[in-house]
This record gives C-alpha cells, structure tokens and sequence, in this order.
C-alpha cells in the first residue's frame, strides 16, 4: 500500500542549477552564497523577478535578507538522473496542507535534471496563495496561532526507490495454424492499481505533478486582498523581524503522480535557509554591506579632483 501513496509534482519546471544552502562550517565572516554545494540538490528563494535575494553564510548557517511586502519564490534543484521528492515547509509549516510540518508527509516531485519553483502555499490543485515577507504578526503561522518557527525554511529530500530488475521469458513462438478469430481478450489484461484521490481531511501532504511541459512560467495574480482579511483575523504586532503572509492568490496548477521513497522515514539530504530584515541580520553580526578595505579608504583619501598638470605643456 506504501508503495502507491500519491506525491504532487511541480506545475512548472525548467532544467537548470543553481547554488545551495550547505550545513559545513565556515568562518565567522559572512559570506555570499557558497560556489559549489556539498549535496547535489539545491534550495534558493528568488524574488518575484527570478534574481536569488541577498544570501549570506554566517557560523555555518544560510541567511536571506528580506523585506517586509516583498514576494518570494522557493526554488529546489535536482541535478541527478532520477526524480527526488521535495518536503518543504515555510516558518514551521507544510507549503501543501498549512499545518505543521513533518517528514512522514508528502511533498512535490522534483523530475531528473530540473527544478521545482513554490510560489505560496497550497490552496487547490490549481492554486496557491503567494508567498510575501511580513511582520511576524502578520504571518501565516502567527496568524494560525503558531509562531514559534517563524524565520525558517526547509527541505527534505527523498530518492526514488528503484524497481525490482525483473527477467521476462522470450515471448513463444505464434502459432500460425490458430484461428485469427480465436482471441481472448482477458489474455491481454494486466492486473493494476489506479491510485485513489487523497481521502478528504486528512493530514498527510500531497504531490503535484506539471500540466504539462509547455505550461507558462508567468503566473496571473489575483488582485492582493487587506491582510487582515487574508486569513485568519487581526493581531497585535510584537515581535520583530519578518515571517511570511498567506497572499494573493496564483495560479500554479498541479496534478497527482505515484513515487515509493527509497527510504520512507529518513531523508537522503535536509538543508535550511533562515531569512530576516536589516535589522535582524546586524544583530546576529552579519555585516550587509561590502567590506571596505583600508587600500580602498586610502584610494579613496587621496583622489585628486583635478589630476592633469596644473599647467600648459608645450607641445612636442
């Protein structure tokens, strides 16, 4: 029965690597995002333009720097030749169901050599509500009485299991003499399992699957609601920093496919990315703007406004 439990694969998806968040330490100097992973599978937040946000490492963390009303992007990398799974959560929370996140749930198909993009999350098959940075108030999770976790996304990976090698005799030889009428159809038939819809109001997370290769990338919006009236009533603001707001509603349609995890409880890779203001980043020590070094400062100190002569030269 395990074997045939549903997974969602992303609607859209394009080939394509991308940098990605590492759990090896590093120096205390923060730094832009790493050069190369050490796991193939990547996890990188775009903004609404594509373009990953500022992204440091600070003491063996990830960090994106956000602000408040901007819309965000997940993007999951898979660099193999075989489709992976992809649990994701956003402050605590399962981007498919909204409850609190767990790695026996189900997640969205990642194909060979291709990327998963999350846009919000999951209200239909057909949509989504967008992911915005907000005021930890104001937040999905706070808003459903659950901020502890806010601050924090992250993914779990799963590899496929791969099917038994099965030895199939060579088919017998027709024979001709049998009458070309004398046909049963039953012969033909191959035992099977459709796979079920996912039982209504259940906890488990689905998986999606794309409409198809040519489905756009550009989503439509639906205009932006008040954010009091986007989810789940009005709350005091407190605490500091950002989390992220259940938006507007877009269009990223999905559909059901089958996957059997190689390993159903234990994920064959697991990364995290933290995300905070100005603010929020300085007071953990990370430094946002460039360093300047004391060669640039001593540049700096002795441009000359007017450097030519300060007189004629006679010709040559």
């Amino acid at each position: 029965m395990f074997a045939h439990r549903m997974t969602w694969i992303a609607a859209v998806f394009v080939a394509a690597a991308c940098g990605t968040a590492r759990a090896d330490a590093r120096p205390d100097r923060p730094l832009r995002v790493a050069e190369r992973p050490r796991a193939p599978y990547s996890l990188e937040i775009l903004d609404k333009y594509g373009r990953p946000l500022p992204t440091f490492e600070h003491r063996g963390r990830f960090y994106v720097l956000g602000n408040v009303d901007q819309r965000y992007v997940i993007r999951v990398t898979n660099p193999t030749d075989r489709r992976v799974e992809a649990v994701v959560s956003v402050d605590g929370l399962d981007v498919i169901d909204g409850r609190p996140a767990d790695l026996r749930k189900r997640g969205y198909v990642v194909p060979a050599r291709g990327e998963l993009r999350i846009e919000g999350f999951r209200v239909s098959t057909r949509e989504v509500a967008a992911f915005r940075f907000s005021a930890v108030a104001d937040s999905y999770a706070a808003r459903k009485g659950k901020p502890r976790h806010v601050g924090v996304i992250g993914l779990a990976v799963f590899e496929e299991r791969e099917p038994p090698q099965v030895i199939v005799d060579a088919p017998p030889v027709p024979d001709d003499r049998r009458d070309r009428y004398d046909y049963d159809f039953e012969d033909d038939l191959v035992e099977g399992e459709l796979a079920p819809p996912p039982a209504a109001g259940t906890g488990g997370a689905r998986h999606a699957a794309p409409a198809g290769a040519d489905a756009p990338a550009a989503k439509t919006a639906s205009p932006r609601r008040a954010p009091a009236e986007r989810c789940c009533g009005w709350r005091p603001r407190g605490r500091p920093g950002l989390g992220t707001e259940f938006g507007e509603r877009r269009s990223s349609p999905v559909q059901w496919t089958r996957f059997e995890r190689k390993n159903p409880a234990v994920p064959d890779a697991v990364a995290e990315l933290r995300y905070n203001d100005v603010d929020g980043l300085r007071a953990l020590g990370i430094d946002i703007a460039p360093r300047v070094t004391a060669a640039e400062i001593e540049t700096r100190e002795t441009a000359d406004p007017f450097p030519g002569s300060r007189f004629a030269e006679p010709p040559r």
